[in-house]
């Protein structure tokens, strides 16, 4: 009987790493760089695990904009497409905003002045626990990990 508890108690700290938690916009500024890619797991997918298009590749979230700083040698950036010039937001993505293949809890639509920001229909980051965070980009999520 006294196994249950112990298995639960150990239970705790791995739950707390794979949970994401509520965030707000000067809780992301800084540069972020991409860690991983999980390309959603269906046929005809654009994108590989650990894509090289981009690995590597680092976004800044800054106050007022939202800027790629460093692409990839298969991934150059395209400031037109890429970037954010107006105030980014952040609001509360579930149910019907959220991609089937990737559920989670804490996920936050990323808009650019109102508009959705990155490829449709738009960006979706959570943060977890552990600092670090996933944004689920144009089919994929991308792994990110504060640089600065």
């Amino acid at each position: 009987m006294r196994i249950i508890p112990l298995v639960g108690a150990l239970l705790i700290p791995l739950s707390a790493t794979v949970t994401a938690a509520p965030v707000t916009w000067s809780s992301v500024q800084g540069e972020w760089q991409v860690v991983g890619v999980t390309p959603k797991p269906q046929s005809g997918q654009i994108y590989i695990k650990n894509d090289p298009q981009f690995m590597g590749a680092r976004v800044a979230f800054k106050p007022n904009a939202i800027v790629w700083t460093r692409g990839t040698a298969e991934r150059s950036i395209t400031p037109a497409q890429d970037n954010c010039k107006g105030k980014p937001r952040l609001s509360a993505a579930n149910g019907a905003q959220q991609d089937k293949d990737f559920n989670f809890r804490y996920g936050f639509n990323v808009t650019c002045d109102n508009q959705p920001w990155g490829p449709a229909p738009g960006a979706v980051l959570s943060v977890l626990a552990d600092g670090n965070a996933r944004l689920f980009w144009d089919g994929a999520q991308l792994s990110l990990r504060r640089v600065k």
